[in-house]
């Protein structure tokens, strides 16, 4: 129920891009417009110097906005792009770090109403765990371990859940990284039942995501914090790309049963080599200056 309540924003966003190309325009439709005439007859300075991702949007909708101060990000919205569905994500931090993300929809009652708690060893997110009341009455808790390989690359995220208030864990979830330099190339989502304290893998399906053709240029997300996206694209998985340094263009989603299903992504830029549309311009991208 949680994928298919993201399902319609997420998706909506991805369909919205056609083909990967490299084009940079030096009129870009966000702020970094150096014609931008202010009420005082001046212009709206272009940012040259370090800025953070802001809002994405599509029309007058903002199909995602980011609440920072100095850099830290205190809010997130995820909008629907179709209805009036919104998910707002709260963080809380501790030592510069985020250690909390509340997460709740705007239904009554909610159908999100999640609590993340994160661990830290050595700087980096080493678990997490969730805790989910949906509806108001059912409860379910996941505890999530995340996993490196030997040069420090994320490589799985391993979820145990323990559903409608269970003792035990009951389903056993698995998302395995292959990365490319820098970028996410692929990602096996699997899941399958608990047989007492192991996996079941006779019950495993398995969902494959695969990002291809990306660019050289700067992946706006990465104005954001990491462990955000780590945490958002657990429950939506498509939107692991979001952890790569380039930007993707093109996402195949592998389901156990029919065809690849193909999303073309493609991107306009300015002159500091961050997107600010798609080539349509009807995704924009819009930052702030830090």
């Amino acid at each position: 129920m949680i994928k298919k309540y993201f399902l319609s924003s997420c998706v909506a966003l991805a369909l919205a891009f056609v083909v990967s190309c490299d084009n940079t325009t030096e009129d870009p439709p966000n702020q970094n417009n150096n014609n931008n005439n202010n009420t005082s007859g001046g212009t709206t300075p272009t940012i040259t110097g370090p800025r953070i991702l802001s809002k994405i949007k599509s029309g007058n909708i903002d199909l995602e906005e980011y609440i920072t101060n100095a850099g830290i990000l205190s809010q997130a919205y995820i909008r629907d792009a179709g209805s009036s569905n919104t998910i707002t994500a709260t963080t809380t931090y501790s030592g510069g770090k985020i250690t909390q993300i509340k997460y709740q929809d705007n239904a009554n009652p909610h159908v999100i109403d999640n609590m993340y708690t994160l661990t830290y060893t050595s700087g980096k997110l080493s678990s997490f765990t969730m805790d989910h009341t949906a509806l108001g009455v059912i409860s379910n808790h996941s505890d999530f371990t995340v996993f490196y390989d030997a040069n420090g690359q994320l490589y799985r995220i391993i979820e145990k859940k323990k559903l409608a208030g269970s003792a035990s864990y009951t389903h056993y979830i698995e998302s395995k990284f292959t990365f490319s330099a820098n970028n996410v190339a692929k990602v096996d989502h699997s899941t399958m039942l608990m047989d007492g304290a192991n996996p079941d893998l006779s019950t495993a399906v398995t969902v494959s995501y695969a990002y291809e053709n990306y660019d050289t240029k700067i992946n706006p997300y990465t104005t954001l914090p990491k462990e955000y996206f780590m945490v958002t694209s657990t429950l939506f998985q498509a939107n692991f790309y979001m952890l790569s340094s380039n930007n993707v263009g093109k996402i195949t989603v592998q389901n156990p049963a029919g065809p690849p299903i193909p999303i073309p992504k493609n991107y306009l830029y300015d002159s500091q080599n961050y997107p600010t549309s798609d080539q349509s311009q009807t995704i924009k991208y819009i930052y702030k200056a830090l």
